[in-house]
């Protein structure tokens, strides 16, 4: 004979329950699931890290003319006294593109956990990096045993070490003294370096003492000192659509300087705090890259490749980098190429 068992009240009641639960449960989780895809189209502000250099002060007009706002992308500008600071904050996930050199962008990948890859050029310096002696210095040649003031881990290493190299003189025959940039007018006047690797606005106010020459500048090394925009892989990928955005809005600010001078100029000279006129003398000094002419610095050749390569020999016989870097995977043409789809 079998047994036959039949649940008591309280075990019904008990499964009741369990089944009420696991159904709320389930509901919960098909509103989450419904309601994804609004959530995320509310994208989170992307922070943009910058330093004080002519070339990225059309990210910085497009911010306060409302080009940002206008393409419908969320910016939070943050601003840094020395590209160090900058790299560190990129570094620490503080911030999610930062301005920098192409030296900027070996650093934080030879040192950080994160893939950087530089997504933009801003502009190319065409004199405006220099290297300052102080008078009666006239030369390169002049510094060996001099004691010269470099921003450690920075583009300063390539300029010294490229001007060095055009005069046949070892790195090793000269004194670096490491400073961050906001330090070397201070110190370059207070006579604890002879010479000192800056560029604008710091540069502008050495000279405008009266006490140094320019013993070095960009224009002799042509193409070599690139600035970009820079952001992890993982990050373009996820945000290429807001990149493209942003970068048509700093070519509009491009455009915008064009045909409203003494506007624009006025603007970004007070966040230099410089002159308008010392702002326009260092724009000489570089080119700035619009829009149209960006995806040839991308090409396989291009002249973005062989600054990056020029710069990773010099960082890797200096000891700053130990470790191979493969130049394509430092270089993302995706947001350029984008913007340039949606261009009207």
């Amino acid at each position: 004979m079998t047994l036959i068992c039949f649940p008591d009240e309280d075990f019904i009641n008990l499964m009741r329950t369990k089944d009420i639960i696991v159904t709320l449960c389930k509901a919960i989780i098909l509103c989450l699931v419904l309601s994804f895809p609004a959530c995320k189209k509310e994208s989170p502000a992307i922070r943009i890290g910058m330093t004080l250099w002519p070339g990225y002060e059309f990210i910085y007009l497009a911010h306060q003319k409302g080009f940002f706002k206008e393409a419908g992308v969320e910016i939070q500008l943050f601003d840094f006294v020395s590209l160090s600071d900058s790299r560190r904050a990129f570094e620490r996930g503080q911030i999610d593109i930062v301005t920098g050199t192409i030296v900027e962008l070996m650093i934080v990948r030879e040192n950080s956990y994160k893939s950087p890859q530089a997504f933009y050029v801003t502009d190319f310096s065409n004199g405006a990096d220099v290297i300052l002696g102080r008078k009666p210095i006239q030369s390169i040649p002049d510094l060996i045993g001099k004691r010269v003031g470099v921003e450690p881990a920075s583009l300063d290493l390539l300029t010294l070490n490229l001007a060095l190299q055009q005069n046949q003189i070892d790195v090793s025959e000269v004194i670096l003294v490491p400073m961050a940039q906001n330090d070397m007018k201070d110190r370059f006047e207070q006579q604890e370096v002879d010479a000192i690797c800056t560029y604008p606005p710091t540069s502008v106010k050495v000279l405008n003492t009266g006490d140094a020459n320019i013993l070095f500048n960009s224009s002799q090394i042509p193409g070599y000192i690139v600035d970009v925009l820079m952001a992890d892989e993982l990050f373009i990928d996820v945000r290429i659509e807001d990149l493209a955005k942003i970068i048509q809005c700093i070519d509009r600010a491009i455009q915008y300087t064009k045909d409203h001078p003494d506007e624009a100029l006025d603007i970004m000279a007070k966040h230099e705090q410089i002159s308008v006129m010392e702002l326009q003398e260092a724009y000489e000094g570089m080119s700035v890259e619009a829009l149209n002419t960006q995806i040839q610095y991308f090409a396989p050749n291009g002249q973005l490749v062989k600054a990056s390569e020029t710069a990773f020999e010099i960082l890797r016989e200096t000891d700053v980098i130990q470790r191979n870097i493969p130049i394509n995977e430092l270089i993302n043409q995706g947001p350029v190429t984008m913007a340039l789809s949606n261009v009207n």
